[in-house]
């Protein structure tokens, strides 16, 4: 790839300074504040709304650690039994795999013989071949794994932590590791901080925490320094913000350097980088924009710069048959790679200011809480004190905020529902149970539940809660307040039974009441719209006394007034739109 500038392109032009192009847009905002177009971004740093050539001689001095920006194509495999396990991972070459992992359900399946049961017919010299689940001691496997004929030269790894033992213990690690030259059995896995709401400046100080430790760890054991980096792999999970997720592994690699130094490690070797699809925001009631979710995370790893990526499957079985999931998945890697030719491209974002300041300032916050956690005691005295643990929750509670207010869109989720499939109505009761087991950071399962529980209500009652909107006033304004009442109701499964602009007369009631909603959301577009709701909410009440009646838009002055004349509440943007819609199920006998 070429980095140079044509500055020759540009020569006609008179430059703009930075401050030349802020006073404009200052000028342009007029009253707005100019901090309304600066990004607060969810990991504590602010971005600017653009970026200039000035910024030059603040980009990072990333390490190149690639001629070719090639990625190992990973399908996970579960193994309930070898010979099922054997066909599924022979299988997945179809789909162009280069890497297999094998998730063990039970320890007592890892054996010698079952060993080359299940890898019968995989060339393990071709094929990066990992371990995770339920393992033995890395010891013994490693021991297992040297007999296999041909694996001695097979990359791959373990992805599972290799607890602390006794410095004999990890000397001993390490000399049965030599058999094994390529394979990495050290292991630095982020998933589970992500699963619970870390953010991606976390997950890198973490990442870079977990290396510490290993470095400090084995060197006590007289490992040296580059034999331990070569045996470590480290597990990123790439979520769906584009850029952040391009931007996290440039700036991992860019601080792993000062690590490696400040151990006498070289930097002409980094550990490798594993990149996992995010769980966090996947759907189980809108699988198809899962597919979506899943190609912007993989475009995000690929020009990222991952060694490895997995790309998990975007249903879990009870929306889509796994077939048809598992070949759909398997075409966003033949995709990206063979029509869009994403492996063309080292470090695409390689003199993009935005990136580039993207990049520095996730490594100067990255870098700021890895030292926290070196200054608690190391990754492991930071986890038992619960240091990392309050971090996480912190920022967990601040993204869900988000989400539940809907400042943060999750289409299908929080924005714009699809209705439930008939096979999903079929697979109610599992996909229920399926939702209430997902992590406490899983951003997904709060309005799946919520929409989920309405719809098992309404299969078991014959009866689907509803809703009726009635706009006054100005057509431009109550139309949108309508849209927004409309979108609003249907994120908890709440049918919408109609909305129409009706005038304050009798027969605008019976309108209104015909279809016998639950409830009725006023969207009032007048200067004064105090009156006119008062007037409409004691009328229903006479004529329904169960009626629930709610008002798009924030409360007015005067809202004391329309609580005495039976409204229920307000809806606005801004309010916590998965608490009101779970009242609203109450009120209405969901729940």
């Amino acid at each position: 790839m070429t980095h140079s500038r044509p500055d020759s392109l540009f020569s006609e032009f008179p430059a703009v300074s930075r401050a030349q192009w802020k006073n404009k847009a200052v000028a342009e905002l007029k009253e707005k504040p100019y901090d309304t177009i600066v990004w607060h971004t969810p990991d504590g740093f602010d971005l600017e709304p653009w970026h200039s050539h000035e910024e030059k001689a603040q980009h990072l001095d990333l390490p190149r650690c690639k001629t070719v920006n090639s990625w190992k194509n990973c399908h996970r495999v579960t193994v309930l039994d070898p010979e099922t396990a054997n066909i599924a991972a022979l299988k997945c070459f179809e789909l162009d795999a280069a890497a297999l992992e094998f998730l063990i359900i039970d320890p007592a399946l890892f054996t010698p013989a079952n060993l080359t049961r299940l890898l019968n017919g995989i060339k393990t010299s071709a094929v990066a071949i990992y371990f995770s689940g339920n393992l033995p001691p890395a010891a013994e496997l490693l021991k297992m794994l040297a007999a296999i004929p041909g694996f001695t030269i097979s990359t791959g790894g373990i992805l599972s932590a290799t607890p602390v033992d006794s410095k004999e213990q990890d000397q001993k690690l390490f000399s049965l590791a030599e058999s094994l030259p390529a394979f990495r059995f050290l292991s630095v896995d982020t998933i589970s901080f992500h699963d619970k709401g870390s953010t991606a400046v976390q997950e890198i100080a973490l990442a870079l925490a977990g290396v510490s430790d290993y470095l400090h760890r084995f060197m006590q054991a007289g490992i040296p320094a580059d034999r331990i980096v070569a045996a470590m792999e480290i597990i990123l999970p790439v979520g769906s913000s584009h850029f952040i997720e391009l931007a996290k592994p440039r700036a991992l690699r860019y601080l792993l350097q000062h690590i490696l130094k400040a151990y006498g490690a070289s930097v002409s070797t980094l550990p490798a980088l594993f990149a996992r699809t995010s769980e966090r925001n996947r759907s189980l009631l809108d699988p198809y924009t899962n597919v979506l979710r899943l190609t912007t995370e993989a475009v995000s790893a690929i020009l990222g710069g991952y060694d490895t990526l997995q790309i998990g499957s975007f249903d879990t079985g009870l929306s889509v048959k796994p077939d048809i999931a598992e070949r759909i998945t398997g075409n966003i890697h033949l995709i990206l790679k063979e029509e869009a030719s994403l492996d063309r491209v080292v470090d695409p974002a390689h003199g993009s200011h935005y990136l580039e300041a993207m990049t520095r300032n996730l490594a100067e916050s990255a870098w700021t809480i890895f030292k926290e956690i070196e200054a608690a005691g190391g990754m492991a005295e930071a986890l038992n004190s619960g240091f990392i643990e309050s971090k996480i929750a912190e920022a967990a509670a601040k993204r869900q905020k988000n989400l539940d207010n809907r400042k943060k869109t999750l289409i299908g989720i929080n924005r714009y529902p699809w209705p439930l499939t008939a096979e999903q109505e079929e697979n109610i009761d599992t996909l229920e149970g399926a939702l209430e087991k997902l992590p406490e950071g899983n951003e997904t399962a709060g309005y799946e539940l919520v929409r989920l529980k309405n719809r098992s209500y309404s299969l078991k009652s014959g009866r689907t809660p509803s809703v009726f909107i009635w706009m006054q006033g100005n057509p431009a304004v109550s139309f949108q307040q309508a849209a927004f009442a409309e979108d609003f109701f249907k994120c908890g499964g709440f049918e919408v039974a109609g909305r129409a602009t009706l005038p304050l007369e009798e027969s605008a009631y019976s309108t209104a009441l015909q279809s016998k909603p639950d409830i009725v959301v006023l969207c009032i577009a007048e200067k004064d719209p105090v009156p006119t709701a008062e007037t409409l909410c004691k009328k229903l009440h006479i004529l329904d006394d169960g009626i629930i009646t709610v008002m798009a838009g924030k409360p007015p002055e005067e809202k004391e007034r329309l609580f005495a004349a039976g409204l229920d509440s307000f809806i606005y943007t801004g309010v916590n739109v998965l608490e009101m819609l779970k009242s609203y199920q109450r009120k209405t006998g969901v729940q």
